[in-house]
């Protein structure tokens, strides 16, 4: 028995990592066909007025707070503050938030949802928060654990690459 590290391996051995590799390829390949239906889904289901995940995910800070800076939202979530305030432009000319300069930092925009944006967010997020709830009572609490872990452990390696 070999205890070699490095690049020699035997064939067998190549074989079959090379095959683990394809059928983790595979198998991310059909996960992602899988998300863009569900996703095609809610847009046909949801119509022109609802949010996109981007979207939705950027404004979800304000579920559960009147105003927050745009850096915050951006945080949240988990975009560049550029990113986000391009998303703000948009989702401002549609009438779905407003913006005004914070009185304590004259360098800070505050975000706020109007009544039209409240409405839509909530709607949205019921929707998509309903969808992720489905998808967890699919799974054994065994699985739940596992898919947990390993989609944060994934999440974590798709920042890396």
């Amino acid at each position: 028995m070999s205890l070699a590290v490095g690049p020699k391996r035997s064939r067998a051995a190549s074989a079959a990592d090379d095959a683990g590799h394809q059928q983790f390829i595979e198998a991310w390949r059909t996960f992602s066909r899988a998300s863009e239906r569900a996703k095609s889904r809610r847009r046909a289901n949801d119509g022109d007025g609802a949010l996109s995940l981007p979207q939705t995910l950027l404004l979800s800070g304000l579920l559960h707070e009147p105003e927050l800076p745009v850096g915050v939202l951006a945080d949240l979530a988990m975009v560049a503050k550029p990113t986000a305030t391009r998303m703000l432009d948009a989702l401002e000319r549609e009438g779905y938030v407003e913006r005004r300069k914070c009185l304590t930092d004259r360098r800070a925009v505050l975000i706020s949802l109007t009544e039209e944006g409240r409405r839509v967010l909530d709607e949205t997020w019921s929707h998509l928060h309903a969808g992720l709830v489905r998808a967890s009572e699919a799974l054994s609490d065994r699985e739940r654990r596992e898919a947990t872990a390993l989609l944060q452990r994934l999440a974590q390696v798709m920042d890396e690459i």
